[in-house]
């Protein structure tokens, strides 16, 4: 029981990430097939800073383990701490990279010019959020190391889900074709707040 508890919420938030593409390619659609295609483009290329800074917060779960095993609080707050800085750091230069030869690593995927002008544009707003993607990651497998299974649910649930699917539609809503892109920086910003909220609720519980 205790391992499902921590192992579904990260296969979750595995599968959401699919359904969520899925459902951003059915309201892409109605845009016409250069939007879909400049999409999958740019989520392609986000994707390297975002699985990059996935695997920081993985690498970092087994030692937060041992800390939380031994209670040992003052390196589980250190290991945080240090993380969150290297996961800032890694964010800002993948995000600096990316952003700036945005044109160059398109034209590396597809030559079409259609294509090219959306797809610039679209990393250029997905990467709005990608120097905090590392720390939402560091706070979402603190909270798996420290076995809190209904918090690392409800994150695992929200970034792709809960709040990805209500900031989908309601930017959609006011800004069209843009706001389709910007639902998911938004969608990110949030979940980070979210997961440093639940952590520190957690730690403050475990603490005492």
């Amino acid at each position: 029981r205790e391992v499902f508890a921590i192992g579904v919420p990260a296969a979750l938030n595995c599968v959401l990430m699919s359904v969520s593409n899925v459902v951003l390619n059915v309201f892409l659609v109605a845009y016409g097939d250069i939007a879909v295609a400049a999409m999958g483009v740019a989520m392609k290329v986000c994707m390297v800073t975002v699985l990059l800074q996935l695997g920081l917060g993985q690498g970092i779960q087994p030692l937060l383990g041992y800390c939380y095993g031994a209670k040992d609080w003052v390196r589980f707050g250190k290991v945080v701490r240090f993380s969150n800085v290297i996961g800032l750091v890694m964010g800002v230069c993948l995000t600096f990279v990316c952003y700036l030869f945005a044109d160059v690593i398109v034209r590396c995927f597809i030559d079409s010019d259609g294509v090219f002008d959306y797809g610039v544009r679209f990393i250029r707003i997905l990467l709005v959020s990608g120097p905090v993607i590392g720390v939402l990651f560091v706070y979402v497998n603190a909270l798996q190391a420290m076995g809190a299974a209904k918090y690392s649910l409800i994150l695992s649930l929200s970034r792709q889900g809960f709040i990805f699917f209500p900031c989908l539609v309601v930017c959609h809503s006011f800004f069209h074709l843009t706001g389709l892109v910007v639902a998911q920086p938004v969608a990110d910003v949030v979940s980070c707040l979210l997961a440093w909220w639940l952590f520190m609720r957690v730690k403050r519980v475990e603490c005492n």
